[in-house]
């Protein structure tokens, strides 16, 4: 049996004290292990070498006891089809290797929708819900593959800073997609019906991924996000290596409301009004960006609950009808799936391998794009210079690329004076009540400008010098 806390001794001098819930779900366990193993490593003696075989088969001897206590929810009946390692090693440890677990449908052996689902965990930890939502999943007809990203954040010491690149996650869902699309054949993966299913950090990482991603191959054809971690998520992803991520301001390059546009896929949206994790406000804020980009989403927030999954009755109650009460989290993918698709995608511009080694881009190859493009076999097959391409009228073939997304950059404004001119002194005036002066002045007399004279007045006036924005 497994007692409720374990004292983990390897040559340890100090035992670790693991808590465990009960019934004992599979992924806390592994989870458990993992941060075990963490304490171990930290704090050994950095001349002693830890025998890992040894770790590993203690930790097969336990789960296996564990698995005759019947205290392993799941571990038997939720076994994967294939476990795939997509990485290098990295994360905080700098031994993190991110995989995926693919599971195959229960209801067909032919060739099926598949959602790659992103757990959350606030990016220190993956948490539990894979035992939760994938049989839904595959009860519902779909095929899964479950992603364990490397994380950026530590589970055990410091973990309010960023003590690895968080861009590896990323990486990580770009794999994961290049594997369902290689492999599709094997796993019985209908490659034009990929869904992100994303929980929490999980659903931040699923936005992110999709607002940049330009390669047709490796973007979802919708996604599902459960309680986002939009705020926190965004504001680890902007800031450096090492420092606190909780004091970064500048955020909306790694803001998924910051960057929806209109290539966005199609968008589920769950939420709960008392969740204190991700305010409603986040969210509202959200589905307004997809109103304002006419962006195919529906949003169902649900009320009381928190940072989780309430009963499936309670999200079809307020669902107008678009969801039953039978149903289960499945039916939230086939609502993304059935949202008409964008009518534009976004266009990489990757030149050749003639253009690189010629220090030669899309933008500047006129030749190129003027005789190659979609008169070209080779360039047809490898999509080079979609943008610039398209852009000359000679896009590929049932490809419209999105205009870019025009970035506002707002300039610092000043505190502007209001100084009047000699004459204004003279003659008691000043720059409010002396509007002729202002009329034929200002930006375009060099004297003026010098001098700034009227500073404040003549930016109200839309006769501002060169540079200056006052602040209002």
């Amino acid at each position: 049996m497994v007692s409720k806390y374990l004292h983990i001794a390897l040559r340890y001098p100090t035992p670790i004290r693991v808590s465990f819930q009960s019934p004992l779900s599979l992924s806390r366990f592994e989870q458990s292990m993992t941060i075990a193993i963490s304490h171990i490593r930290t704090a050994s003696n950095a001349q002693t070498t830890w025998n890992m075989k040894r770790i590993s088969s203690f930790l097969y001897f336990l789960s296996n006891v564990a698995l005759s206590s019947g205290q392993l929810r799941g571990l038997q009946s939720l076994s994967p089809e294939d476990t795939v390692t997509i990485s290098s090693p990295g994360g905080c440890s700098g031994e993190q290797e991110a995989y995926i677990d693919i599971f195959k449908s229960s209801t067909t052996s032919l060739v099926a929708p598949t959602i790659l689902l992103l757990p959350g965990g606030a990016y220190n930890l993956i948490d539990d819900i894979v035992e939760d939502i994938v049989p839904q999943y595959i009860n519902g007809g779909y095929n899964v593959a479950v992603l364990y990203y490397r994380l950026p954040r530590s589970a055990t010491t410091q973990s309010w800073l960023v003590c690895s690149d968080p861009w590896e996650a990323i990486e990580d869902v770009s794999s994961a997609m290049e594997v369902l699309d290689d492999n599709s054949q094997q796993y019985n993966i209908d490659t034009s019906q990929i869904v992100l299913s994303g929980f929490s950090a999980g659903a931040h990482l699923t936005a992110l991924y999709s607002s940049f991603c330009e390669r047709k191959d490796l973007c979802p054809r919708a996604q599902v996000l459960h309680f986002p971690f939009l705020e926190k998520g965004s504001k680890l992803f902007c800031s450096d290596v090492g420092s606190a991520f909780l004091n970064t301001q500048d955020y909306d390059d790694c803001n998924p409301t910051s960057l929806v546009d209109a290539a966005t896929p199609p968008t589920i949206l769950y939420h709960a009004e008392g969740d204190t994790i991700v305010p409603t406000n986040q969210m509202t804020d959200f589905v307004t960006a997809f109103g304002e980009e006419n962006t195919a989403y529906e949003y169902y927030e649900v009320p009381n609950g928190g940072h989780y999954l309430v009963p499936f009755s309670q999200v079809a109650a307020i669902s107008g009808g678009n969801l039953t009460s039978t149903g289960t989290y499945a039916s939230l993918v086939d609502r993304a799936l059935n949202l008409p698709t964008p009518s534009c995608v976004r266009c990489d511009d990757i030149p050749t391998n003639w253009m690189t080694n010629n220090d030669k881009t899309c933008d500047n190859s006129s030749w190129h794009i003027n005789n190659k493009c979609n008169d070209d076999t080779n360039w047809v097959v490898e999509r080079y210079c979609r943008a610039s391409c398209f852009e000359a009228g000679r896009g590929y073939p049932n490809e419209i690329c999105c205009p870019k997304k025009e970035v506002v950059v707002e300039e610092e404004c000043i505190e502007c004076t209001d100084t009047p001119t000699p004459w204004m002194l003279n003659n008691v005036k000043t720059c409010s009540d002396s509007t002729s002066s202002i009329e034929s002045n200002c930006n375009e007399t060099p004297w003026w400008t010098s001098n700034s004279y009227c500073q404040k007045s003549c930016y109200d006036a839309g006769r501002g010098y060169d540079g200056v924005v006052c602040c209002v």
